[in-house]
């Protein structure tokens, strides 16, 4: 405002995308990127703030404006913030499979049955292949549940049954991933019970 422009100056908005056409390009694929929760994502935005910051750094050492210098503070502070938050989203096991169809080598775990049923009674048997506290990720080979739907989960393991709900997140060609939506029925064994028990056993994604 103090150079007579305004804020949502169409051509300034213009001008500014066209200094900086690098920094735009980089945005929009890392939106992209995010969308469609690529592993590249985060590496992507490390690049990007990375570029962000040297560039505000050397304005701020041809004008010596403080505030550029707290902004850019600030926004290394977010941007590490997000990054740290989105790198735990993306190891979050209903993005990761862990395992491969084409390995000779059974894996998941095999000795639990478990059974997926959608609200249209469709349901699905699978194996579990990788799993944390709050998700889980099943291979099957039939993929006709509504993915829309919550998810009723029957599980079976040495005798005992657990009974939850569940809400699929992901879904690809080897099975679903599923988060574990929060029990209001406490009268039976549930996913946090089943976590447990495998847990305290010494059972985990990467030893089974």
């Amino acid at each position: 405002m103090k150079t007579g422009y305004s804020a949502l100056n169409v051509d300034r908005l213009y001008a500014l995308l066209s200094d900086y056409f690098l920094i735009a390009a980089l945005l929009l694929v890392n939106i992209v990127s995010i969308f469609f929760i690529k592993k590249l994502s985060y590496y992507q935005i490390i690049l990007t703030s990375m570029i962000i910051s040297v560039i505000c750094f050397f304005q701020f050492l041809a004008t010596f404006d403080k505030s550029i210098l707290f902004y850019n503070l600030f926004y290394i502070f977010i941007s590490f913030f997000f990054t740290m938050i989105w790198k735990l989203e993306l190891e979050e096991s209903v993005y990761n499979p862990n395992f491969d169809n084409r390995n000779l080598r059974s894996s998941g775990l095999r000795k639990v049955n478990v059974r997926l049923m959608d609200k249209s009674s469709n349901s699905v048997d699978g194996v579990i292949q990788n799993w944390s506290k709050n998700s889980f990720f099943i291979a099957c080979s039939d993929l006709t549940l509504n993915i829309n739907d919550v998810i009723d989960v029957e599980m079976k393991y040495q005798g005992i049954d657990f009974k939850f709900e569940a809400k699929i997140a992901t879904q690809s060609a080897d099975g679903f991933g599923l988060y574990i939506m929060k029990e209001k029925n406490k009268s039976t064994l549930n996913w946090l019970d089943f976590y447990d028990i495998i847990t305290d056993r010494g059972i985990h994604p990467i030893n089974v």
